[in-house]
């Protein structure tokens, strides 16, 4: 009995025990929970509120309800509710394994401390490891779901990068299995955050406990902020990161153990009011930037290699502004891209290639003080490669550009618009403190070109096109070179402080040209070669709006310029050659159907030489007035105005007298004057005139025919003689040649021997000469004859041996002239003019050019009186009379028909004995207007022989009728300047006499009926 009560007493405690046993498992854990946890987390410096624990030892379960606390730097913590399932059986391995984590209505302040330490609620994170050996415990998580979390993230400012303090809500979240003793097991995620009125959802996979961790998910975006986004674009070194994004993409991302990142995105996304800034001083901000395509990035590669960034799809921008701290603006209204990229993202260095098609409107890109670039519309086709370091920025382009309202500019250096360009080659654009350089190969056509070089030139064109390659480099000096083909419309070149414009409808140039620094690196040293064409070449001197030069077309060859102290041109080619123009009209004082120069060249600017000149079709126009010799003194005075201004702007030019400063003038014209070789000059042409209204009446001179040739001038050797020789015909019949030597500039006066040959040679027009000399006029006469001139030292010795017919002064019966021994003028005149109406009149020319006081109107009146006198002399003789009869008396009884006029061999000009003959002719003509003269030119083989022809027997007759027929027009012309009607001289065929007593004659034959 008493067994059977201590054994049910000993039940009886043994229930006790086990329900109090019962009692404590079922009650004490949510204390021993709490105790626990509260224990902890006040060892790691956190102040924990908790409200409700339920724990049920038997399943596993944890609950935490309204739990809250602060830890180290105020960071708090609040959870409505955080449930944990806990499975015992790996405890047994040393694995803590929660089957399920429940989190909903949860705020969290996390971030980075100071030394980078990953925190929550203030407290460090240590970095787990990913072995599962059997020392440590391992942990893993079934299912982890959240709702409606707040995670606010601050991190300190570090270096370069600012602060962050950022909020980011997590709507919901699914995490599948993950355990450290699994750590490659891939598992599924699903994440719903919000950020104010944007979304942010990512559903797919992730590895994040293995060697390599991975993610795998798909992104959809609505109006997400992507400030949100800052703490992991920081990893990227970047500092800024706004605006609102829309995505609908697939993304992937690597992490390995060596830190690298990789990165693979494809879709299309949206960036709304973006702002991006980097740690180099990047600074990005646009309305929108969008994108659909594939994009693959690796950033924080091993050993400091830069990240790498690729993109193969679509972009468009709306007013994009980007900046490199003061290095880089750029701004774009609007722009779109497709292609591939590549970019390298340095913690220094930021490399971006790309090759594809962009079309953008209103774009701007300045760099400093260095480079101002903008469009209003381009299309960019190719590869374009960028790359920005701290020392630079580079811009490499290889593909075909076109823009229009086009805008470039080196400040104060140069500046380049277009209404329009074309470009197709390569280029590269380098950007840095000590200048910016500029390399371009290939070919560029632009319209409406406006290009200036600040002081130096300003050049517009309607179109323009180059071909080749260009080199420029901006920094103290802006030096340049092209190699190429250029070819413009419309140019027009203005030199800013030089009276000179320069304009060409069309300008072609082939060859090189450079502005590179010299030896002393202070200046720059122009060198250039090359083939140059143009049409419509006009050369204006500003000064008094009339051109230097006028060319029609143009070509050179062998062009070398070197300084300017140096400019050659081996051959010359012009067409349509119009030098110094005149001001009010369209003629100029020189007018050439051609013009060929060989081996000209010009030294120090002052020296200009030319081998072989050569001006065909030449209209020659020169004017004499008041002011000098016309459109020539205008010139002159403008360059003269031009250099004065110079030198009163240097201000170093002391007041002295007129005298004194004539002959410091004249030193320092010496010292730095210019001088002009030609080696030989050719100038013919159909016409010269020359008007003179400085005399009553104006003299009028015309010609034609010119042929005249110039030797070895060499203003640079006063003392050489140039040899030259001239033929011109003068007026409607006259005929001048001339040949000899000069030397204008002797430095002790001219030197000179020439002789010249009038044939007939009308007065009238040089009336005015005449009338200023001696105050008579001529009324008429006709001059033949031979005039010799010598200078030595500048002193004349000359003779004029002519004889003048049918010469009359003009009626003047209150003025006379004395010429000798009380015989006037007009007295003299008849006495000596005789029955044959002809006139013989030799007179020395005498003078000193070198004295101040020479006057042409005196040497004009001391010949003419001198003249007079001697034929006075000579006609009124006894050896004079008696000769004059004999004529006389010869000439009464001879028929023209018995005697022709006899030419030398090979000439066709009519000798001196033959002038008496032939003016005896026209007085009868004049006398008798019924009659009917008729002239027959004649060629023989003799005159073949004279002009050295060696042609065929054929070709030889055809020169010789040739020969014939001028002969013929040579008497024709010789009676009509003597006021015969040409009608009334009736030519024949010209003929060639074979027979040996033929000779070189015209023949005449008088029809009086």
């Amino acid at each position: 009995m008493a067994v059977r009560r201590g054994a049910r007493w000993a039940l009886i405690a043994t229930g006790a025990l086990i329900v109090m046993i019962a009692a404590a498992l079922i009650i004490a854990p949510p204390y021993i929970v709490r105790y626990a946890l509260q224990h902890y987390l006040a060892a790691e410096g956190i102040t924990a509120d908790i409200g409700n624990v339920d724990a049920d030892i038997f399943t596993g379960q944890i609950s935490l309800d309204h739990v809250s606390g602060h830890g180290p730097g105020n960071r708090r913590f609040s959870i409505a509710h955080l449930a944990v399932d806990l499975d015992y059986r790996p405890l047994i391995d040393h694995r803590i394994d929660l089957s399920a984590i429940r989190l909903s209505q949860a705020r969290v302040d996390v971030g980075r401390n100071a030394d980078q330490q990953f925190t929550i609620a203030g407290v460090p994170i240590p970095g787990g490891s990913g072995s599962g050996g059997k020392s440590h415990w391992g942990f893993g998580v079934g299912e982890v779901t959240a709702g409606n979390v707040a995670l606010h993230y601050r991190e300190p400012a570090r270096g370069d990068q600012p602060a962050v303090d950022q909020s980011l809500s997590i709507h919901s979240l699914h995490i599948g299995t993950i355990a450290t003793w699994q750590p490659a097991q891939t598992t599924d995620a699903r994440v719903q955050l919000r950020v104010a009125h944007g979304r942010l959802d990512l559903n797919g996979q992730l590895s994040p406990l293995g060697p390599t961790r991975r993610v795998d998910v798909g992104i959809k975006a609505s109006n997400f902020a992507m400030k949100a986004l800052t703490p992991l674009a920081q990893l990227g070194y970047i500092t800024a990161l706004e605006g609102r994004f829309d995505a609908n993409q697939q993304l992937s991302v690597e992490y390995d153990a060596d830190g690298e990142f990789k990165l693979g995105l494809k879709g299309q996304s949206s960036w709304h009011d973006a702002h991006l800034a980097a740690a180099d001083g990047t600074d990005v901000r646009g309305d929108s930037l969008s994108w659909q395509g594939d994009e693959q990035a690796t950033l924080w590669r091993a050993n400091g290699q830069p990240g790498r960034i690729s993109a193969d799809g679509k972009v468009q921008l709306s007013n994009v502004v980007a900046q490199r701290a003061k290095q880089l603006h750029f701004s774009q209204k609007s722009a779109s891209w497709n292609g591939k990229a590549q970019a390298e993202l340095g913690k220094t260095t930021t490399r971006v290639t790309t090759h594809g098609k962009l079309a953008a409107q209103k774009t701007s890109l300045a760099s400093g003080h260095w480079l101002k670039l903008s469009s209003a519309a381009e299309h960019l086709t190719g590869g374009l490669d960028l790359t920005l370091t701290p020392d630079e920025t580079r811009i490499d382009t290889d593909g075909g550009f076109t823009a229009t309202a086009m805008a470039f500019a080196i400040p104060n250096t140069v500046d380049l618009n277009s209404a329009a360009v074309d470009w197709n080659g390569k280029s590269t654009i380098r950007l840095a403190g000590n200048g910016t350089r500029i390399q371009t190969d290939g070919s560029l056509g632009t319209d409406q070109l406006v290009f200036d070089v600040p002081e130096t030139s300003h050049v517009t064109a309607d179109h323009v096109d180059w071909k080749g390659h260009v080199a420029m480099h901006s920094a103290d000096l802006f030096a340049r070179s092209a190699k190429g083909q250029l070819d413009a419309n419309n140019v027009h070149l203005n030199i800013p402080g030089a009276p000179i414009r320069i304009a060409a409808m069309h300008f072609g140039f082939d060859g090189q040209y450079a502005e590179q620094p010299d030896t002393s690196g202070s200046a720059l040293r122009l060198t250039l070669s090359g083939d140059a064409h143009s049409h419509k070449l006009d050369v204006v001197d500003t000064a008094i709006d009339a051109p230097w030069i006028t060319l029609l077309q143009t070509e050179a060859t062998g062009i070398a310029i070197d300084s300017l102290s140096a400019i050659d041109v081996g051959d010359l080619k012009t067409s349509g050659v119009h030098i110094l123009g005149d001001t009010n009209t369209d003629s100029a004082a020189i007018q050439a159907v051609s013009m060929k120069a060989n081996r000209f060249s010009l030294r120090d600017l002052l020296h200009y030489s030319v081998h072989d000149l050569e001006l065909d079709g030449a209209n020659i126009h020169t004017r004499h007035d008041t002011h000098g010799m016309g459109v020539i003194s205008q010139f002159v005075d403008s360059m003269t105005a031009t250099s004065g201004s110079t030198a009163a702007g240097s201000n170093q030019t002391p007041k002295t007298s007129s005298k004194t400063a004539t002959q410091s003038g004249s030193t320092h014209a010496g010292a730095t004057a210019s001088s002009y070789a030609v080696d030989h000059l050719h100038l013919s042409g159909p016409a010269i005139a020359f008007v003179d209204t400085t005399t009553t009446p104006a003299v009028h001179l015309t010609g034609s025919n010119l042929d005249f040739t110039l030797d070895h001038l060499n203003t640079a050797k006063p003392d050489q003689s140039a040899s030259y020789t001239l033929g011109l015909d003068v007026g409607a019949y006259g005929h001048l040649d001339s040949r000899g030597k000069i030397a204008p500039f002797a430095p002790n006066g001219m030197n000179m021997n020439l002789d010249a040959w009038l044939r007939s040679l009308a007065l009238s027009p040089m009336s005015g000469y005449l009338n200023a000399a001696m105050d008579r006029r001529i009324a008429n006469g006709v001059a033949d004859g031979t005039l010799n001139l010598s200078a030595t030292k500048g002193q004349l010795n000359g003779v004029l041996d002519t004889t003048v017919t049918n010469f009359r002064l003009a009626d003047s019966a209150t003025k006379t002239t004395d010429i000798a021994y009380g015989i006037s003028m007009n007295t003299a005149l008849k006495l000596i003019r005789g029955q044959d109406d002809i006139i013989h009149f030799r007179t020395k020319i005498l003078g000193d050019v070198t004295n101040p006081y020479f006057s042409l109107n005196n040497l004009i009146r001391e010949a003419v009186l001198a003249g007079l006198r001697t034929g006075l002399l000579s006609n009124y003789s006894p050896l004079g009379l008696l000769n004059n009869a004999k004529n006389s008396f010869l000439n009464l009884f001879r028929s023209v028909k018995d005697r022709p006029a006899i030419f030398a061999t090979g000439k066709h000009y009519v000798r001196p004995e033959d002038r008496k003959y032939l003016a005896l002719i026209a007085k009868a003509m004049r006398e008798h207007p019924d009659w009917i003269l008729h002239i027959h030119g004649q060629a023989v083989p003799a005159d073949a022989k004279a002009m050295n022809s060696n042609d065929a027997n054929a070709a030889r007759h055809v020169e010789l009728e040739q020969l014939a027929r001028q002969r013929q027009q040579a008497v024709r012309d010789y009676l009509a300047a003597r006021n015969v009607n040409p009608a009334r001289i009736i030519g024949g065929d010209p003929s060639v006499a074979e027979g040996d007593k033929a000779r070189p004659a015209v023949k005449f034959s008088l029809d009086k009926s």
